[in-house]
């Protein structure tokens, strides 16, 4: 079984589509996950939604999506001012879309042990795993999965690794659309349960930022110079 995570595509459109041509020139991967924060601060929020809709993929709910249907008083004016210009792009259908969306998705496996996809742990949608969260941590978050769970993937942190606690393979996917680690390639991840256990394969796809930046200014969304940074510069 070969399952594709996509996480954190955050609005940008030519990222994902970047993405869905590598994953094409693949071995075929009998499903595809989207882990959550779908279209805030980005450029094409609607458009992201519109591929995401018609791909017909499991997609589960991020942090950022749930920002974007509650609108959170305890968010800053200008986080505030991004999400209300997102909720204007993508109009009442798709923030019900996105209201809509669980919070998990668990991949069942015929051959062996499930793979739990989640945005950012199993309890909350935002506390992030690192690659050196204290073993005590790790404890509080995944005690209490059921035993027929040997690996989990989420997103969150924008930067893609593996690790492996007790019987569970650990797998950040990284960010389509918004990588934190220095590199500005998209990554996305996929595991393929192979001689009894979960391995991982992670892919950094290259796309074009500049035009994304070109997408940016012209896009009327608050806080450009920001979003700018934080997407050339891969880290924030």
């Amino acid at each position: 079984m070969r399952v594709a995570i996509l996480s954190d595509i955050h609005g940008n459109q030519i990222a994902l589509e970047a993405v869905l041509k590598d994953l094409s020139r693949q071995p075929a991967v009998d499903t595809v996950v989207i882990a959550g924060d779908l279209c805030l601060n980005g450029p094409r929020p609607r458009e992201v939604l519109q591929i995401i809709q018609q791909l017909n993929y499991s997609v589960i709910q991020g942090n950022v999506d749930t920002d974007i249907v509650e609108q959170p008083s305890t968010n800053g004016a200008k986080k505030q001012s991004v999400i209300a210009w997102t909720r204007k792009q993508i109009g009442q259908q798709g923030i019900d879309y996105l209201a809509n969306l669980p919070f998990s998705h668990t991949i069942t496996n015929p051959n062996g042990s499930d793979l739990l996809v989640v945005h950012a742990n199993p309890l909350d949608q935002e506390e992030a795993i690192f690659e050196n969260t204290p073993d005590s941590e790790l404890e509080y978050f995944f005690q209490d999965l059921p035993s027929n769970i040997s690996a989990v993937a989420y997103g969150h942190y924008h930067v893609p690794y593996m690790r492996h606690w007790r019987h569970l393979l650990l797998v950040d996917a990284g960010s389509v659309g918004l990588s934190r680690d220095g590199d500005t390639q998209s990554a996305y991840a996929i595991l393929n349960w192979q001689d009894h256990t979960w391995q991982v394969e992670h892919r950094r796809v290259a796309y074009d930022v500049e035009a994304v930046v070109n997408q940016l200014r012209k896009s009327g969304i608050p806080a450009v110079e920001k979003r700018i940074r934080v997407l050339t510069e891969a880290h924030y």
